[in-house]
């Protein structure tokens, strides 16, 4: 039987704190470090934080005191949004001295051909130095882009057409820095930067040309579409307090892949600030906290699949914590999700009883 895979935690916040937890009761994984930001979090165990029991570990923002673990592997939760030199710098230390990273933010290794050469390039070469793994599943796109899609296409027959939607209610989120990235609370008309910059592109736009890589498909032009709502009413937000009537309180952005004048992949990501903006969108009336993705497949046949979450992010933080082992075997190098096997949990109740 192999030993549990000796694990570091980097961030503790709206993901880490889940992954934090999974990682704790996953039983191939021991937890041997913790790395938080947030002065108030510094010296606090590491199951305090994240609402189990005590584990001996607490969190630091000593990364020196880290490497110096030398962990099998990082399951890094921090986000890239607007920092993605300085996520790079986070984590290629531990790239270059062996320990593998499993990383929810690092988009330019989700499809290295369409990554940014001066953020996926310092990440291959730290991987060949330590020989080394990393892996990317994502925030949003995420999860419905990876492991789940290729599984739902190893039934598909001829494939029309791929449509993920990825759709959630983020009346909870604190991330304002994240939001304020779609252009949340500004006028309808706003162009945001997850629209306008460099990031969207490496996060949204390699996702739908990868899709369309995997299954052999040449891409011919990408095609975007942003769509702002609002209500006609103030409301609350965790991350903005009161929002104001008729400033954006739902996105929805739509990217299509063409090929031969028509869109083969398309993906749509929706988020919203209360379950009653747009509900002419897909997926209306979502609790907060919850949110779906839904895929459908066009073609003979045709199906389609939809996840429900409920409790906010879970999916997001739980699926590197189960991609663990399998990445900390994987050859050296970038580890892409069509890679992957059936990933096992960890936290199987029934083997506790009998």
């Amino acid at each position: 039987m192999t030993d549990p895979r000796r694990t570091i935690i980097w961030g503790t916040g709206y993901y880490g704190h889940e992954g934090l937890r999974c990682a704790i009761e996953h039983a191939d994984i021991a937890v041997v470090g913790v790395h938080a930001h947030a002065s108030h979090k510094v010296g606090k165990d590491a199951g305090l934080l994240c609402g189990l029991d005590s584990i001996g570990i607490t969190a630091t923002d000593d990364i020196e005191a880290l490497l110096a673990l030398h962990a099998d592997c990082l399951l890094y939760y921090a986000t890239t949004g607007n920092r993605d030199a300085e996520a790079v710098l986070d984590i290629v230390p531990f790239l270059e001295q062996g320990t593998n990273v499993v990383s929810i933010a690092h988009y330019d290794v989700q499809y290295p051909t369409y990554g940014a050469p001066a953020f996926r390039d310092p990440l291959l070469a730290a991987c060949e130095r330590g020989s080394s793994s990393i892996l990317l599943t994502g925030t949003e796109p995420g999860f419905a882009f990876g492991q789940h899609l290729f599984t739902l296409l190893s039934v598909a027959g001829r494939v029309d057409h791929v449509s993920v939607v990825e759709a959630s209610n983020n009346q909870q989120y604190v991330g304002r820095d994240s939001l304020d990235m779609y252009g949340f609370t500004r006028p309808l008309d706003f162009l945001p930067s997850m629209f306008t910059s460099p990031v969207g592109a490496s996060w949204h736009i390699a996702t739908v040309k990868g899709i369309a890589d995997y299954l052999g498909v040449r891409i011919d032009d990408v095609r975007q579409r942003w769509e702002t709502a609002a209500l006609d009413i103030p409301f609350d937000s965790a991350a903005y307090g009161t929002v104001a009537p008729g400033t954006t309180a739902g996105t929805r952005w739509i990217v299509e892949a063409m090929s031969g004048g028509r869109p083969f992949v398309t993906y749509e990501k929706i988020l919203r600030l209360h379950e009653d903006v747009a509900l002419d969108w897909p997926t209306p009336g979502m609790k907060p906290r919850s949110g779906n993705h839904h895929i459908r497949i066009t073609g003979e046949p045709s199906f389609e699949n939809v996840l429900q979450r409920t409790g906010g992010m879970s999916f997001t933080s739980i699926h590197p914590v189960n991609a663990v082992p399998f990445v900390c075997d994987a050859p050296i190098g970038v580890v892409l999700q069509q890679d992957l096997p059936p990933l096992r949990p960890g936290n199987i109740a029934a083997r506790g009883r009998g």
